[in-house]
């Protein structure tokens, strides 16, 4: 379950990623609105953003507020929510072929985790952010075999104080951190969708086989539960 993320997780670096991409006046409503329609079409449903505040003069960046809505047929408030995304820029490389990401820190993500007939809603949005990298296959070539199209090293990534809830559950499951280093710099940089599809699997690993654990010691808990209960009713006299 937790594989599937955040991100929620790889959702939101592949926007940032895009959006180091733009250099210019108004930076902060473009790359909000880059974030909601890159982000819409890469998971297939909604994607919404309450802040952007950068300042890749000095390197830095901020979002916060992102919210990844559910696949239709799926409850719960959300998939995603991010607390914050903060971005540290090598700028001396901001304008290059290759942009590099010294840290992007993701903090605090909320995973509403639902189970459905055809698999969780997580499960459901990596699929579609599989299916886009499919179709857009050759656009990313494209981008790939063109000097100036821009490509990422992310020197190191967190993902730290994560929650996972389950619906109709009071439970709640702490995400294990994820850290990864050098994303992208064997191969000499990675587009946007490839580094999200790398980091949205290690989330949902991380969920999946979080939420499988709390629901099996739910199940164990609510066996234990019962034969309490039927071993009260023996008990009883009369019976």
């Amino acid at each position: 379950m937790t594989k599937k993320l955040l991100i929620a997780g790889g959702i939101l670096v592949v926007i940032v990623v895009i959006g180091v991409s733009f250099l210019g006046s108004n930076l902060d409503s473009i790359v909000k609105k880059a974030i909601t329609r890159v982000g819409s079409e890469m998971t297939g449903v909604s994607v919404d953003v309450d802040k952007v505040a950068l300042a890749l003069a000095d390197g830095r960046g901020e979002i916060g507020g992102l919210v990844v809505e559910n696949p239709r047929g799926y409850k719960g408030p959300h998939a995603f929510k991010l607390g914050s995304i903060v971005l540290d820029l090598d700028t001396a490389s901001a304008t290059k072929d290759v942009v590099v990401i010294k840290e992007l820190t993701i903090e605090a993500p909320d995973i509403v985790y639902d189970k459905g007939t055809d698999g969780s809603n997580v499960e459901a949005i990596q699929r579609n952010i599989d299916e886009y990298g499919k179709t857009h296959g050759d656009e990313d070539k494209t981008a790939r075999d063109d000097a100036a199209a821009k490509r990422f090293i992310i020197e190191s990534l967190q993902i730290r104080n994560g929650k996972i809830r389950l619906t109709g559950r009071d439970t709640v499951i702490d995400l294990p951190p994820l850290q990864m280093r050098d994303v992208g710099k064997s191969r000499g940089g990675m587009t946007g969708a490839e580094i999200a599809s790398v980091v949205v699997k290690q989330m949902t690993q991380a969920t999946v086989s979080s939420a499988a654990r709390a629901l099996a010691q739910d199940a164990v808990k609510e066996r234990v539960d019962e034969a309490k209960d039927q071993a009260k009713d023996r008990r009883r006299p009369g019976r």
